[in-house]
């Protein structure tokens, strides 16, 4: 019958061997020979438990016997007993120098047990023994990446491409490695090589895309990644591409990407996330707040997309809605100094200083190193007139981003607002190194050099605003402020007009009206100082213009009648006594 047995096993009919050897072991259970073709035979119908039993016995009565310690450490590798399987090759290694499968496989198993140095100690004995055969080299450097040795891991992957210079695990394990140093370019030669030598090469394609990612080179990342895709709708593959997607501003692209990965991930909050992000940057901003309530219901404690829904309400001008998220979100155990600042800026917008105020100290308490948190804690000083602790934050945030364009744009506006108006020009000009064209920060050197009688200079400069936004209200009412300050009166009415259109404020009125005054429109300048008088009776100045527009319409009587309103109201007013004696 052993005849017999080692037969079917030598022409390799395992199955048909299978019973004859477990009927021969029940007469001669304890026969070696019988053993170890009983366990070849279960290892070739990977019945790794009996098999692992027969050799197990075998090596037991034949400890010497290198085979059975091969077959044995083989059952242990697949039983997922790695320790043992570690330490029965290394018998086999030790019984038989030269056995070079056990080897290969021992190195394989030291990389699982986390043990790469040894690995690559008897990769280079093997690698000794076998100089030809670029596994070993492989192995090497695949040990020395596991162990985060990039540099080292270089050498040795190059030398198994010298020996086996189309094997696509090298090469992508050697472009892995470059880019692990920073060496994209050098990584992308790699992978190229492998996609020559297998077009359809899915990997490939996803690593060279991932390589561009690096280099900010996201329109060939997508080139690259989309093919990936193409290939395999893989999620990691499609999240890149996606990503790159966004990079370039192809939100509807990316859009429909990551509505594919909800739909395969489900249970994945942060595609919602990315689709709402998508929707935003795309102008939808009801789709995009619609969606985020919805995430934000389901799950209360994703502080993310809060945070997406309160700046959404913010930019719809829901400001009511967007503290009632902020609120909640302060309910949470723990709450960033990020987003105690946004919701201070959010109270501020309300009006609710002292609510801004007091986040805005926590946040300078939580992390004294935020300079936009001082800076906007020393607007809200400004506002209430607490003079020197405005200067201390503006100072405390000029001294932590001396080169933030807000910063140094709401310093100058501090030194405007109290007279400092040769130290706002420095500030003012040093915002506008940093940002050249912005629209305020010209406006307001415009209005800075008017205060300082550098008349030419401020229309300089309010024309460089004009050109940057020809319509926005206030830059108009700069100009035409300037343009009066000039006496170029009939140019100063047209920006007027343009501004009062969008914004009949008083301010804007009251500068029109002294505009037509000066160029002789009486009746309109008479027409806008009345209705600035409705809003504001106890306004001296306005009296006296209404008084001054009734004179130049000899209107005498009714001039009178508003100078007497003047001077009940102040009655050492000197210019309105004369009037009156004037026109009495």
């Amino acid at each position: 019958m052993i005849d017999r047995i080692t037969e079917l096993v030598g022409i390799k009919d395992f199955n048909a061997a299978k019973p004859l050897i477990e009927e021969a072991l029940e007469k001669t259970p304890d026969s070696i020979e019988l053993l170890k073709l009983a366990g070849l035979t279960d290892v070739n119908l990977e019945l790794w438990f009996t098999a692992r039993t027969h050799f197990e016995t075998v090596v037991k009565f034949e400890p010497e016997e290198a085979t059975s310690w091969f077959y044995l450490a083989k059952c242990y590798e697949k039983l997922a007993d790695f320790t043992s399987a570690k330490n029965a090759y290394v018998r086999v290694i030790d019984l038989r120098n030269e056995y070079m499968e056990a080897y290969q496989s021992l190195c394989i198993i030291l990389l699982r047990l986390n043990e790469p140095l040894e690995a690559v100690r008897y990769a280079q004995i093997a690698s000794e023994l076998d100089k030809e055969n670029y596994i070993y080299d492989f192995i090497i450097g695949t040990a020395y990446m596991k162990n985060k040795e990039f540099e080292k891991a270089q050498e040795p992957l190059l030398r198994a491409l010298e020996k086996e210079s189309e094997n696509l695990g090298t090469l992508n394990s050697l472009g892995t490695c470059y880019m692990a140093q920073g060496k994209s370019s050098e990584a992308i030669q790699t992978y190229e090589k492998a996609l020559e030598i297998n077009p359809d090469s899915v990997m490939a394609y996803y690593n060279i895309g991932s390589a561009y990612q690096i280099q900010q080179n996201h329109e060939k990342a997508c080139e690259y990644l989309a093919k990936a895709v193409e290939l395999d709708e893989d999620e990691s593959f499609i999240t890149a591409l996606a990503m790159s997607e966004v990079k370039l501003g192809r939100y509807e692209c990316a859009l429909k990407h990551y509505k594919q990965l909800a739909l395969m991930c489900p249970g994945k909050e942060n595609y919602k996330y990315n689709i709402v992000t998508c929707y935003e940057a795309l102008g939808e901003f009801n789709v995009a707040i619609k969606m985020l309530e919805e995430i934000v219901y389901v799950n209360p404690k994703f502080i993310l997309p809060a945070q997406k829904l309160a700046s959404l309400y913010i930019k719809t001008n829901q400001l009511a809605k967007a503290k009632d998220i902020y609120e909640n979100i302060l309910l949470k155990e723990k709450v960033s100094a990020e987003i105690l600042h946004q919701y201070a800026i959010l109270s501020s917008s309300l009006c609710d200083t002292d609510t801004a105020e007091k986040m805005l100290k926590k946040v300078i308490c939580m992390n004294p190193e935020i300079a936009k948190a001082h800076k906007d804690l020393g607007i809200i000083y400004l506002n209430k007139r607490l003079f020197d602790y405005a200067r201390d934050e503006f100072e405390t945030a000029m001294q932590l981003a001396p080169n933030d364009f807000e910063i140094l744009f709401e310093y100058g506006n501090f030194l405007y607002s109290i007279s400092e108006n040769t130290e706002a020009e420095r500030f003012y000009t040093e915002a506008l190194e940093v940002e050249p064209k912005n629209v305020l920060a010209l406006t307001f050197m415009a209005l800075n050099k008017l205060i300082l009688n550098q008349i030419e200079a401020a229309y300089e400069y309010i024309l460089k605003a004009l050109e940057v936004e020809p319509n926005h209200e206030y830059v108009q009412f700069c100009a035409g402020r300037i343009l009066f300050a000039k006496h170029e009166y009939e140019d100063a009415k047209r920006y007027l007009i343009r501004a009062i259109e969008q914004n009949p404020d008083i301010e804007t009125q009251n500068t029109l009206a002294l505009t037509y005054f000066e160029l002789g429109e009486y009746q309109n300048a008479l027409n806008l100082f009345k209705n600035i008088y409705a809003k504001s009776p106890k306004s001296v100045s306005v009296l006296m213009e209404i008084a001054k527009c009734y004179e130049a319409l000899k209107d005498n009587d009714t001039a009178l009648e508003y100078l007497d309103k003047v001077v009940e109201i102040f009655p050492e007013n000197e210019e309105a006594h004369q009037m009156i004696r004037r026109l009495s």
